[in-house]
């Protein structure tokens, strides 16, 4: 379902960034894609949480690309046929092992070269577990070859006040969307960062298609919320965003709407 709705039928390589869900989305997505028989491989070129991401499926520490190939093609079957299934990959432990941290994005695009996955889902840049963010200069991290780019929104975030405390990076935000600190986050604002040069899409390769995922859309007001960006997006001139789908995660996936567009320069 969520494969479909994000129109990632024939894209291997997954990045996502952003936040308010961009980790429980990979998550699900891998779940999704895993039961329908695929390989995927979980990984990140940041950071990520150990207790978020290790428990459901295998997870390996590997130096590189080689290593991990030669790792995951260990676990196969009886007939020695590769086994489908989900599989976490990471460089090393971090912060007293409280996160993993993972690979250069020059290693996740050797690994798309090889054959061993059928997918490659990355987690592309942090937000400490806020529900909205806004890109810092060094981020977000994706691989050259990443086929789409997930950008995640959660509308928790919508009307709480522009701060630390509810927003990761609250300055940046305030510069590119003309919102003063401290005022309420509109939904405005969400389409005009969606939509800027240095906002939710910066450093996305030019030939992967842009997806945004409206996460937390699971009341009136944020489905107000939600059609609000669509349009906004829709109507941009300068739109970088192909395809915006708009649901929840939990306490299971649900998608409520769908705005597809034309892209433009």
């Amino acid at each position: 379902m969520l494969a479909r709705a994000l129109g990632l039928e024939r894209a291997r390589l997954v990045s996502l960034c952003g936040a308010g869900g961009k980790t429980t989305l990979m998550l699900a997505l891998a779940a999704e894609l895993a039961t329908a028989g695929e390989r995927v491989l979980i990984t990140t070129t940041t950071k990520i949480a150990r207790d978020e991401a290790v428990g459901t499926w295998p997870a390996i520490a590997a130096a590189g690309a080689e290593e991990v190939l030669d790792l995951a093609g260990r676990m196969t079957a009886e007939d020695g046929a590769a086994r489908p299934g989900a599989l976490i990959a990471y460089a090393k432990s971090c912060r007293e092992g409280e996160r993993l941290a993972g690979f250069a994005p020059e290693v996740i695009d050797t690994l798309k070269q090889a054959p061993r996955f059928d997918r490659i889902l990355v987690e592309a840049d942090g937000s400490a577990r806020k529900p909205l963010k806004a890109p810092a200069r060094h981020e977000p991290v994706i691989p050259s070859t990443t086929d789409v780019v997930i950008v995640v929104a959660g509308l928790s975030g919508v009307g709480c006040p522009l701060d630390d405390e509810h927003l990761f990076r609250p300055e940046i935000w305030a510069r590119l969307t003309g919102i003063a600190l401290g005022s309420p986050v509109t939904a405005r604002s969400v389409a005009a960062i969606a939509t800027h040069a240095d906002g939710l899409t910066k450093g996305c390769p030019e030939h992967a298609e842009r997806i945004l995922f409206l996460n937390q859309v699971d009341a009136p007001g944020r489905r107000t919320d939600a059609k609000t960006i669509c349009e906004l997006v829709g109507a941009a001139r300068t739109r970088n965003i192909g395809r915006i789908v708009c649901g929840r995660l939990l306490p299971r996936p649900e998608i409520v709407h769908i705005a597809s567009f034309a892209a433009r320069p």
